[in-house]
């Protein structure tokens, strides 16, 4: 029965998923994101219960990378998709979304391929559920009229479809890419062993507390600018 357990919350990751597709079609993105973060936490969950039950399999690892394509690959596609859709002057543009589906499926294969489980303090590129997680933030953003800076941008379509255009490409990369980011697992508690991730916590709150829904994706762009400066300075202190 404990073999079960992880799988259990892969599939309901899948069916949340799913459900998250569902209310897109509608062009519900508030539901949708709902979805979307009940897909993070089930995956989130499947990955802790493996880990205290000390249960590692190929089914399990197949089996969660088929879900987060649907969860992680195909919603932010199809988010993005909506998101330009008759909204730019340049025909069946909005197709070039389902790049990130094309990519989330490469870094999926690869990191089944590559585990680097070894190594619990960094990830190497953006995990899909982070990269979905950004994507279904922004939408909420696009969506509402209440956002004056939005309003503007919405407005200029050139404008609108350059910044959608570089959040794909962007994204893309960055699921792929060597970029070293750092991970969310606590050993211990102590400052000296959790420095970043303390501060990152820190600014996130602040960021949440401020800009409320607009803090998503500025707490994500963040996160990566935060990885790839303190990796950086890892490297130079190893190197001194």
């Amino acid at each position: 029965m404990k073999k079960i357990i992880p799988n259990i919350f892969t599939l309901l990751n899948l069916f949340c998923g799913c459900i998250s597709i569902i209310f897109l079609q509608s062009k519900n993105f508030n539901d949708s994101a709902i979805s979307t973060l009940f897909s993070i936490i089930f995956d989130f969950l499947d990955g802790f219960f493996s880990r205290l039950i000390k249960i590692e399999n190929l089914f399990g690892k197949e089996l969660d990378s088929l879900a987060d394509m649907i969860s992680f690959g195909m919603v932010p596609s199809i988010i993005v998709f909506i998101l330009l859709e008759n909204k730019t002057p340049i025909p069946f543009i909005e197709y070039l979304s389902f790049l990130i589906s094309i990519f989330s499926a490469y870094r999926l294969a690869k990191f089944n391929i590559n585990n680097n489980s070894d190594n619990k303090n960094h990830i190497m590129g953006l995990t899909t559920p982070v990269n979905t997680l950004f994507f279904s933030s922004l939408s909420l953003i696009i969506t509402n009229d209440t956002v004056p800076f939005i309003v503007i941008i919405n407005e200029k379509k050139i404008i609108y479809l350059i910044v959608m255009l570089f959040m794909i490409f962007l994204s893309c990369y960055l699921l792929v890419s060597k970029i070293t980011m750092f991970s969310f697992n606590f050993k211990n508690f102590s400052w000296k062993k959790n420095k970043i991730r303390y501060i990152f916590l820190l600014i996130s709150t602040f960021l949440l507390l401020t800009l409320h829904m607009i803090a998503l994706p500025c707490i994500i762009i963040f996160y990566i600018i935060t990885s790839i400066y303190f990796h950086k300075l890892k490297k130079i202190h190893i190197k001194t």
